[in-house]
């Protein structure tokens, strides 16, 4: 019979009875070779039946650890295969180095001639009885050395012949001499102080008859006239049929001196309950008077608390203002319908309300995520593309090509523009001679195939945003780097790295992804794929009207601020407002940008920020190094608290205080960039 037909066969006819048992059960040919294994031992092993079956039982993992086992199995294979069967102890390997103690046996099987045509090998797990055989024999051990310690006597009485067996320290504990380790119970008893006797005699009788713990403290008298306490404990050990007591068992051990020092103490604890009462009494007294001076300094300090809480929860407060604010302001500027602008309105005065609570609260202390709706692209260029075209120089042409009926999709609309500006951007940098700036905008769909190499990209159905230009083009090197975060072709202060690897961020995580094709010498295509959204609704951004909002002109502002939030809405403002935005969260690194980068026309900082430097440290480091930079603050906290932090500038610092309106920013900016500077 061939292997694989006998591995067949073994796990046909044995399989399901085998899966049931849970000791280790296998099937073996004459020679020793495993068949089969049941779901105990291979789990044991942490093994499949495939990595086992075909190998010689010995070099199976059960024994790959322990050389004596495996020659102990070679010999028991070697006798089976004789048609002797083999039974002894062994250890057994299981995975994560485990080993384990158990009864193998080896039985052959036989054909009607008696020719042996397998063995089957089983194991039962002793580990257990083994370890409590050795823990029975250890804590033997540690009872009669804890009571050789302690000095504890032990004994066995026998009602049915009044005989006790005791060990040694009890016939030192009743001082009664030995008599061959054994003595009559009455004999015992007789030992006892008069006083104590009938007493234990009568403990002795309520346990037997009514089954109760014997726990009794009683006196005995030595031949030398000591009386010595001892303490008695035990219980019934046997019964005999009719479950009438017919034995007991117990301990017994000296308290004499703990007696003794009860006493003592007993005199003692009256003396120092009088001293503890006194005592008590002056400490009601003192504690009464700490007390009122306690409460004195946890009112100060809870005021204090306050004070500082209200602080911090105003400033947090009136970043989420300007948040709140900024948003609804730019919501506005791109909503024409009126009735959704009259709300918008009504929630800019509840901004403008809650600001006004900040102000007390100041008073009182004396102190990025994605949001995605629905959107359709076309209107969004086309809102922006006043912006656009501002920020692009003269002799670039601007064409944008919208698909007819484009799909919706669901992102966020700041940073949708924001990827189409940072795109623009980049495309009038690499146009310094002129050219066209082309977006065109189409619905797309996409197999499996199509997106094959595109990492991340998912069949669906997509609308393309497509921004190209006819400028220097990438090299292979540039375009394999180019949304690498902070890599960058741009002079020191151009660019900070950050546009490309922004705009394709926002595409994956908008659930898109992000193409580019570029020719040296020919021009650049960036190809921005995001979902079509499931459904679609009749809103969508409108442009809004005029209001009259001075605009800037393309300036660069160098926007720091450490919120996430406050950062994202004011970057977002400014560009509304017509301004180019860098940004740092620190005054630390916003220094470092304007050392290392080229020149902006205002510093727009926030006061309090992370680290050693303020806002104020950095205007007057702008004013110190940068004579020609406009300098605009803002703080969270009260404008009037926050500028006593001026004291020492040379130049007077103009302070917005958070939150503010779009149009009080407008001016504000206008202003700071118009205020005449000085050199220090």
């Amino acid at each position: 019979m061939s292997l694989s037909r006998e591995v067949g066969s073994g796990a046909s006819q044995h399989r399901n009875v085998y899966d049931l048992v849970q000791s280790f059960i296998g099937l073996l040919s004459p020679d020793g070779t495993l068949l089969d294994a049941n779901r105990s031992s291979l789990e044991f092993v942490g093994a499949s039946l495939a990595d086992v079956v075909g190998k010689p039982f010995w070099e199976t993992p059960w024994w790959r650890d322990i050389s004596n086992s495996r020659d102990a199995i070679r010999q028991a294979i070697r006798r089976g295969a004789s048609g002797e069967a083999t039974r002894f102890e062994a250890l057994l390997s299981g995975k994560n180095g485990e080993v384990v103690n158990v009864d193998f046996s080896l039985t052959p099987v036989f054909e009607d001639d008696g020719t042996v045509v397998s063995l089957v090998p089983e194991a039962r797990d002793i580990t257990a009885f083994k370890e409590a055989v050795i823990a029975l024999q250890a804590s033997e051990t540690r009872m009669r050395f804890a009571c050789e310690v302690a000095g504890i006597g032990t004994w066995d009485w026998d009602l049915t012949d009044d005989q006790l067996h005791w060990d040694d320290r009890q016939f030192e504990l009743f001082d009664v001499p030995r008599n061959g380790g054994e003595m009559l119970g009455q004999r015992a008893i007789a030992t006892i102080h008069p006083d104590d006797h009938d007493r234990i005699a009568e403990a002795i009788a309520v346990t037997v008859e009514s089954d109760l713990p014997f726990r009794q403290e009683f006196r005995v008298m030595h031949k030398s006239g000591e009386v010595r306490w001892l303490v008695g404990r035990g219980g019934i050990l046997r019964r005999d049929e009719s479950g009438k007591p017919t034995s007991m068992i117990g301990v017994n051990y000296d308290i004499t001196e703990r007696k003794t020092v009860e006493r003592r103490l007993s005199q003692s604890n009256l003396d120092l309950e009088a001293r503890v009462a006194e005592r008590t009494r002056q400490l009601e007294r003192e504690m009464h008077e700490h007390q009122k001076a306690q409460e004195a300094l946890t009112h100060a300090q809870r005021l204090d608390s306050i004070g500082q809480l209200a602080g911090g929860v105003a400033h947090d407060f009136n970043n989420l203002l300007a948040v709140i604010g900024g948003n609804l302001e730019l919501a506005a500027m791109r909503i024409a319908d009126d009735q959704v602008k009259e709300l918008i309105e009504d929630a800019l005065e509840a901004v403008e309300a809650g600001a006004s609570l900040n102000h007390r609260l100041l008073s009182f202390a004396r102190k990025g995520s994605l949001e995605p709706a629905l959107l359709d692209v076309n209107k969004r260029i086309e809102n922006a593309r006043q912006l656009l075209e501002r920020t692009l120089d003269e002799n670039i042409t601007f064409e944008v090509t919208p698909a007819h009926n484009a799909w919706w999709i669901f992102a966020d609309a700041g940073e949708l523009d924001s990827a189409i500006l940072n795109l623009a951007v980049n495309a009038r940098d690499a146009m310094p001679s002129g050219g066209r700036l082309r977006i065109v905008t189409r619905n797309q769909s996409f197999d499996a195939a199509d997106v094959r190499y595109i990492p991340g990209a998912l069949a669906g159905e997509y609308v393309q945003i497509c921004v190209s230009d006819t400028g220097t083009g990438m090299t292979p090197y540039i375009l394999k780097n180019a949304v690498t975060p902070f890599f960058t072709t741009k002079e020191a202060g151009k660019g900070s790295g950050l546009g490309l690897s922004s705009v394709f961020g926002f595409a994956k995580q908008s659930g898109g992804f992000v193409t580019i094709e570029s020719i040296e010498g020919e021009g650049t295509t960036v190809k921005i794929h995001l979902p079509r959204a499931s459904s679609q609704s009749n809103g969508g951004v409108s442009k809004s009207s005029d209001n009259g909002v001075p605009l800037g002109r393309g300036e660069l502002v160098l926007l720091v601020e450490d919120d996430k939030a406050v950062l994202s809405v004011t970057r977002k403002r400014l560009m509304a407002l017509g301004y180019q935005v860098i940004e740092a969260s620190t005054a630390a690194g916003a220094i470092n940008l304007l050392e290392t980068g080229g020149p902006v026309s205002l510093i727009f900082s926030d006061v309090r920020m992370p680290g050693d430097l303020s806002g104020y440290d950095l205007a007057k480091w702008a004013f110190d190094n940068l004579p020609g930079t406009g300098v605009l603050l803002t703080s969270g906290y009260d404008a009037s608290e926050a500028g006593d932090q001026q004291t020492g500038l040379k130049q007077t610092v103009k302070l917005l205080s958070k939150p503010y309106s779009m149009n009080t920013l407008a001016i504000a900016l206008r202003d700071a960039l118009e205020l005449p500077t000085h050199e220090p």
